[in-house]
């Protein structure tokens, strides 16, 4: 048997640059977002299922992915589990039909119902340029690796934005309770993509995993899709920084990690 952990977060944190960093370690062996296109009354099923090393439930793309990094030596399975944080919800972030679809609330108990499951939370604390992801994301349909062009503009509807920040910051505390009863390791992206190295050698041995075993990250896995500021990329960018000061929601309301265990 395996020892499982779980990355959560939003989507848009920087987990697919975490998860590959983590394979690197010869221990661990980390799937993307197993989870992702699979119907919602399925996706516990299968994530149960797979974290057994029965990866049949999965997308082929999601049995290629892990199949090239699962190995005798494997001693800690696990995979990122994301959650969208959309606009579309009325009175309250819960009731948004893509939780509902993400099954949230069910993944949370499923999670809660296994207190050895070690769970790493990312996060990204700066909201502008959380956003500024998000909108050049789905401008290019550059998700991953793919540089956006430094000539790109878009627009960010405020309130569609704060509507996106309000449900962020509520899945992230809902994510953070599991440190109530799980061995729980809080990454912030904004230290990860300063010091990638030391940080993965921190949640290695967060996994009681040697350190020293940790091979070099990929250069090509950490490199940022923007190379600007968040300025050089909004158009509406002095409205938008105005209102989301106004409402406190400039950054996280989750405290700096530290690093949190």
């Amino acid at each position: 048997m395996f020892e499982n952990f779980i990355i959560v977060g939003t989507q848009r944190t920087g987990s697919t640059a975490l998860y590959q960093a983590l394979n690197c370690h010869p221990d661990i062996a980390c799937g993307g977002e197993w989870t992702q296109n699979i119907p919602w009354y399925k996706k516990i099923r299968v994530a149960r299922q797979a974290l057994r090393g029965n990866f049949t439930g999965l997308t082929a793309r999601n049995q290629n992915l892990i199949r090239k990094v699962f190995h005798e030596q494997t001693r800690w399975l696990g995979f990122k589990m994301l959650f969208r944080s959309s606009d579309k919800w009325l009175l309250h972030p819960r009731f948004a039909p893509a939780l509902q679809l993400d099954q949230l609330e069910p993944c949370l108990k499923w999670i809660g119902e296994q207190p050895n499951m070690h769970v790493i939370h990312v996060v990204r604390r700066d909201a502008v340029e959380w956003l500024k992801s998000k909108y050049l994301a789905s401008a290019t349909g550059h998700f991953t690796i793919q540089q956006y062009p430094d000539d790109l503009k878009v627009n960010i509807p405020v309130r569609g934005a704060v509507k996106r920040l309000q449900a962020k910051n509520w899945i992230d505390n809902r994510l953070a309770s599991l440190a109530r009863n799980h061995p729980y390791y809080r990454v912030d992206y904004e230290e990860f993509l300063v010091s990638n190295e030391s940080r993965l050698m921190s949640i290695t041995e967060f996994l009681q995993c040697d350190a020293a075993l940790v091979k070099p990250i990929d250069d090509g896995v950490q490199k940022k899709q923007s190379t600007g500021e968040a300025a050089d990329y909004i158009k509406n960018y002095d409205e938008l920084v105005t209102a989301l000061q106004r409402l406190d929601l400039l950054h996280s309301p989750l405290c700096p990690s530290s690093h949190i265990k």
